[in-house]
């Protein structure tokens, strides 16, 4: 059994890929808090699995042929090998706390 302690409320917020992006992550696991600013829309398709829950703001994602819209509290599933991408179609931030697999 192990135990390892992810110290969101001490970590800096650093750049993520894209511009209107920031996070704060753990060396070495599958888990990140994320912040997309208001404006955030992700040019690229991603196709790695997540189990993500909104903390903040609103998070729309587009999937093969529809949107998703989640707000405070909403959390999802997105298995391995589904196309998908992120906007932020509010006019504030949205956190998100964010579990990434690759299976």
């Amino acid at each position: 059994m192990s135990f390892t302690r992810l110290p969101f409320g001490s970590l800096e917020w650093i750049p993520g890929a894209h511009p209107l992006e920031r996070k704060k992550l753990v060396a070495d696991h599958a888990v990140v808090l994320l912040e997309f600013a208001a404006g955030f829309e992700d040019p690229n398709w991603c196709e790695r699995g997540h189990i993500i829950y909104v903390i903040e703001g609103t998070l729309e994602l587009e999937l093969a042929g529809r949107s998703e819209l989640l707000t405070v509290g909403d959390a999802c599933v997105i298995d391995p090998h589904t196309p998908h991408r992120a906007r932020n179609p509010a006019d504030a931030p949205v956190r998100l706390f964010v579990v990434s697999r690759d299976d």
